[in-house]
């Protein structure tokens, strides 16, 4: 760690000149959070005083560099607006400028190659209508993303790569979908700039994106197994030092997290890890008040659908006991065609479901309803079970090709005492109950 960062201050010092060098993440097209206390920091010349002047405010900050030439200065940034500003840095004669600067909110979305995936799509996998998207890409709509570059490291690193981009027809290609979309939700209903930072890596854990001191508590991963360079992804903790660790200092709104499946053959400890997760993250930024908005697995045919049945419960588990954490479903929104394909096309409903949560949740408009059905009781009786739901937004209702006198829902099993379980029919009595029976199974136990 020491030496990465003698390397790093001994090539930043030799490109000074008096110049005063900048992380990437403040780069040209940045979006600020709106209304917050901004850390900026950076590298000039030792011992030597800097000038910080922005376009939104009188004030001027000055400051000395310290003798290794590091720096840092809070600033105070105005409400949410679509005027662009610049931030000066002089340094004697020397001045560095970031200009198309946005004032917004900024929110950090992470995960694994769900999140990751841009319009371009993957290999007979597309992003669905993303061309007419790219072709609407509007640089005035104030969505800008920064794409942290994958780099994984071995211990917490106060460096990361990759720049602010703005919302071009060139750039949106390269945007997560889902991330784009939850912006884009966001930007239409609050009517202020959205600023998305993008740190994901497709095939990542969630132990990819933990601490070593937090991974090494429990059992179900070997941490000594030898993994090749050329599968980084399944690192334990490469991320989270690398991708998330040096944006700690950096001001956001909440997180939105979108990973699970590389976890599907160690689901009984998920939730637990999640919430190990959230806390560090959350004592990372300072703020134990960060929301979190979780994706739930895709219906992907799993070789072990049971596997996969525990990661969306622990999904579920995690929502419900970390504070201020929520999920959304994406159980329906997978095409027939797409049962084997793990990175389903339909990005755009994904991205509005988080926005619309974020929406309630984080900026308190009731107008919107986002939660959805979820078991609350089981009643047994002689041959069949009564669930009661809970959440069901006035009503239960079914799709289905086929109209029937009585159309059954697809997709319970039911069992006796020994827990063997059969296909069920389930049938919708009313805007509560579900019915589940099944002639295999006389004396139902569980479903």
């Amino acid at each position: 760690m020491r030496a990465q960062l003698l390397l790093f201050f001994l090539i930043c010092l030799s490109q000074l000149h008096g110049k005063v060098v900048l992380p990437d993440m403040f780069s040209d097209y940045m979006v600020l959070q709106q209304k917050s206390s901004i850390k900026i920091w950076g590298l000039a010349k030792p011992n030597k005083c800097v000038r910080i002047k922005t376009s939104w405010s009188d004030t001027i900050y000055k400051f000395n560099t310290k003798k290794d030439g590091n720096w840092s200065i809070q600033i105070q940034t105005p409400a949410a607006s679509f005027t662009e500003h610049t931030i000066e840095f002089s340094e004697q004669k020397t001045i560095t400028r970031i200009s198309h600067i946005l004032i917004g909110e900024v929110w950090f979305c992470s995960g694994q190659s769900n999140m990751e995936m841009t319009f371009k799509g993957y290999p007979n996998e597309p992003i669905r209508n993303a061309e007419q998207l790219i072709k609407e890409a509007d640089p005035n709509l104030g969505i800008r993303m920064l794409r942290v570059k994958r780099i994984g490291q071995e211990a917490p690193s106060n460096t990361a790569e990759g720049k602010w981009m703005n919302s071009t027809t060139q750039n949106v290609p390269n945007f997560s979908a889902t991330a784009y979309f939850y912006a884009l939700k966001l930007r239409r209903e609050l009517n202020v700039p959205i600023g998305i930072i993008n740190s994901s890596w497709g095939g990542s854990s969630v132990e990819g994106w933990m601490s070593r001191e937090l991974v090494e508590k429990y059992t179900d991963l070997d941490l000594k197994e030898e993994v090749p360079d050329n599968e980084n992804w399944r690192k334990p903790c490469i991320m989270y030092n690398g991708m998330l660790y040096p944006f700690r200092d950096f001001v956001i709104r909440g997180f939105v997290w979108y990973q699970g499946e590389a976890n599907v053959e160690r689901p009984a400890t998920y939730s637990d890890k999640l919430a190990d997760m959230v806390q560090l993250w959350r004592n990372d930024w300072k703020r134990s008040d960060l929301p979190f908005y979780i994706v739930e697995i895709a219906p992907y045919e799993y070789s072990d659908p049971l596997g996969a049945a525990k990661l969306r419960e622990a999904q579920f588990n995690a929502a419900q006991r970390i504070p201020d954490c929520h999920i959304i479903s994406t159980n329906d929104l997978v095409d027939k065609t797409e049962r084997t394909n793990i990175h389903p096309g339909r990005k755009q409903e994904v991205g509005y479901r988080l926005a619309s949560l974020a929406l309630v949740k984080t900026y308190k408009d009731t107008s919107i309803c986002t939660e959805y059905a979820t078991f609350q009781y089981k009643g047994r009786f002689e041959n069949f079970i009564l669930l009661t739901l809970q959440k069901t937004a006035g009503k239960l209702t079914l799709d289905f090709s086929n109209e029937t006198d009585k159309p059954a829902v697809l997709g319970f099993e039911i069992a006796g005492r020994d827990r063997v379980f059969y296909p069920a029919r389930a049938y919708i009595l009313d805007d509560r109950h579900i019915r589940v029976d099944s002639p295999l199974v006389p004396d139902p136990f569980a479903v």
